[in-house]
């Protein structure tokens, strides 16, 4: 499995007319339905376990980021480790463990009838954000992620300034410590992913199988 990019040219791709606001998992929207993300590894954050987090009734915004970025490398180890698919109306897009990639390629979707490989793994819900915790970590700074806590039904909130590009804002619910939807609370591109851990289907594999097959036909 390969991973090709950065988080910051995510970001840059999240707003820009080449490719679909993707941080974090807005699916199906916008020029292009470009959820760039995988083909063949070359680095990836740890897919070590990590705990799930007992959410309280309440957090202060320091207590709600620390809760979601646990949340954010569970749901991204997950997904490297077993496989993840991420749907939204008639838009999927499909990732295997790189031990079950076709032709070294691990990921892709589609929408519309097209099959379209994915380049970056930032552009998955369940990996999008630990990407920016895990780099910025790597950087010894802090993810320039706002997280609020939301106690009506204990999900959680993150907001990006990407500044000439906009504002990333998505909405996480959370199910067994693990992202299981994003919303995107632009209103301009309003969309809301389901994400699934594992039991990846030979539907869901004939995605990235058809994708890889017509890029490699053309290439």
């Amino acid at each position: 499995m390969k991973i090709i990019g950065s988080v910051q040219a995510l970001k840059l791709a999240s707003f820009s007319s080449l490719v679909v606001l993707a941080l974090a998992g807005c699916a199906g929207q916008a020029p292009a339905p470009t959820k760039t993300a995988i083909a063949s590894a070359t680095s990836t954050p740890s897919a070590s376990a990590t705990p799930s987090p007992t959410l309280p009734a309440a957090m202060t915004p320091a207590e709600a980021k620390a809760a979601y970025k646990a949340i954010a490398k569970s749901s991204c180890n997950k997904a490297q480790a077993e496989g993840v698919v991420e749907t939204d109306g008639d838009y999927t897009i499909v990732m295997v463990n790189k031990n079950d990639a076709y032709k070294n390629y691990s990921a892709a979707y589609l929408q519309g009838g097209k099959y379209v490989l994915v380049w970056e793994l930032t552009g998955l819900a369940s990996c999008g954000d630990w990407f920016t915790f895990s780099m910025a970590e790597e950087a010894g700074q802090e993810a320039a992620i706002d997280v609020v806590f939301n106690t009506t039904d204990s999900s959680f909130t993150a907001t990006q300034d990407l500044g000439e590009f906009g504002v990333s804002n998505f909405k996480y619910t959370v199910a067994d410590g693990l992202i299981a939807t994003s919303t995107n609370l632009d209103p301009k591109h309003p969309a809301t992913v389901s994400v699934r851990y594992g039991n990846i289907t030979e539907a869901d594999r004939k995605i990235i199988i058809t994708a890889v097959d017509e890029f490699l036909a053309k290439n």
